[in-house]
């Protein structure tokens, strides 16, 4: 047995993504000549309400793209304090002559009206938002909140970037369409490789002017795609049929929580668990997070640790009702 909590970005394709990617038109998206690729791309864009849409092989190439599209010397660039731009996407690497500014939303929920304020505030900033939040354990930033965030950065001379690799989750959940969330940014990436299933890509979409910019970013980053369509067919079955899925990742993701929950030796949030992620801290006489993941691992379990007091599970079509239990009751050993 193993059961891979990971992340969702491990998520095997279907037989029909399968079969997708064997009989793709191709082109050379070089030449934007992949039929395959103009196809997701226009999708995308019309899902989001967005001009136009570009592929990428990452979200975190989306996001570079995005920032170094929106932003120029001297631009300030707000990043919240645990997102995935400020702690895994190192952009501060590629834009040197931007000055990085951190906020910090509290539980992925709420951004404080100082911080607006004072972005609102700076040289052509750039401010970052992410939803779902990963490291506040899958939760919803609201779209009152976005739409907040939106108006003030926008009317202060700004721009916002929508960190939305998991957008989709947070539509499901919220009920909320997607492009009305986008219609709070100026750029927005989407992930198509976690929750959808495909084996790779990402979207970034904007204004055609943006992506215009990006593209030719993408081609000086040495990410330019020839015969893509072998990525894009696949994700654009992603699109269209795998989305309302998402809806059983968040119930097992819940029975999950509820059932750690209860285990003497964890403490678990319910409250922060919107979606597909659950946030586990132990708080074991004996056993560190590091070593409860070690054993999780010998008994087939595999899970993130996202720092010396937080282990991660994300629910993805990987996992099924009867692995639940099943964890459950391992932990409840290990403890």
């Amino acid at each position: 047995m193993l059961i891979d909590y990971r992340t969702d970005s491990g998520t095997l394709p279907t037989e029909e993504m399968r079969r997708a990617m064997s009989e793709a038109k191709l082109g050379d998206d070089y030449y934007g000549e992949d039929p395959s690729v103009n196809l997701l791309e226009k999708t995308a864009s019309e899902m989001l309400g967005k001009e136009a849409a570009i592929l990428t092989t990452t979200a975190t190439l989306g996001n570079q793209l995005a920032l170094l599209s929106l932003s120029h010397k001297g631009s300030e660039i707000w990043v919240e304090k645990f997102s995935h731009i400020a702690a895994h996407d190192y952009t501060a690497f590629l834009l040197p002559d931007r000055k990085f500014r951190v906020y910090e939303a509290i539980k992925g929920r709420e951004i404080a009206d100082d911080d607006l304020a004072e972005a609102g505030e700076g040289a052509h900033s750039v401010f970052c938002i992410e939803n779902t939040h990963n490291r506040h354990g899958g939760t919803i930033l609201p779209i009152s909140e976005m739409k907040r965030v939106y108006r003030q950065i926008r009317q202060a001379g700004g721009y916002v970037h929508l960190d939305g690799s998991r957008l989709f989750n947070a539509s499901v959940a919220s009920g909320v369409p997607l492009n009305e969330f986008a219609a709070c940014a100026d750029t927005v990436v989407l992930c198509l490789c976690k929750g959808l299933c495909a084996p790779a890509g990402a979207i970034l979409a904007g204004s055609r002017e943006t992506i215009r910019r990006a593209r030719k970013w993408r081609t000086k980053m040495g990410s330019a795609m020839p015969q893509a369509g072998v990525i894009a067919a696949p994700a654009y079955i992603g699109l269209k049929k795998m989305i309302p899925r998402l809806a059983q990742d968040h119930l097992l993701a819940q029975k999950l929580a509820s059932g750690l929950a209860v285990l003497t030796g964890l403490s678990v949030d319910l409250s922060l668990v919107e979606t597909n992620i659950v946030l586990v801290h132990p708080k074991h006489p004996l056993k560190t997070a590091e070593q409860i993941q070690n054993e999780l691992r010998q008994a087939g379990i595999l899970v993130l640790l996202l720092d010396s007091k937080t282990i991660r599970f994300v629910v993805d079509r990987n996992i099924h009702p009867e692995d639940i239990p099943a964890t459950v009751g391992i932990m409840q050993s290990i403890l």
